[in-house]
């Protein structure tokens, strides 16, 4: 889920209602010595050419309109842990790898979903349901 921090948030605090078409990019920054740095970046803000580690001054002189937030990198591990938890209807294997997924042992379970492919397109349709961007291999 390459973009968890962020959709986190946009989970948490939705677009206004205004009707507004075009949200603008967010990042999630955090203090590295004296710099701002991007710790996390949202689909819009990558595909504008943001990526993590770089600082926030140079961002904003690239993208004005950018909204940066604090990175809550404790809150972003327990997203990520209870969706690891909803994962076990799966298996009951299920191994965090943070910051950004989870991996599932479906050894021995997949054909309880119709096989392989079913099972991983039911949890990535899930996932979107949420709101969350993920790929699965």
């Amino acid at each position: 889920m390459p973009f968890l921090p962020t959709e986190r948030l946009r989970r948490k605090h939705p677009p206004s209602p205004s009707g507004a078409p075009d949200e603008a990019p967010l990042v999630l920054t955090e203090k590295v010595g004296g710099a701002l740095l991007l710790a996390a970046v949202d689909a819009k803000a990558r595909a504008l050419g943001l990526a993590p580690g770089q600082k926030l001054a140079d961002a904003r002189a690239c993208l004005p309109t950018l909204v940066a937030l604090e990175h809550d990198g404790d809150a972003d591990r327990r997203f990520l842990e209870r969706l690891a938890d909803a994962a076990d209807r799966y298996t009951p294997l299920v191994a965090l790898e943070p910051p950004e997924g989870f991996v599932l042992d479906i050894t021995g379970c997949a054909h309880l979903f119709g096989g392989e492919a079913a099972l991983r397109s039911d949890l990535l349709r899930r996932l979107a349901g949420a709101g969350l961007t993920a790929r699965a291999t």
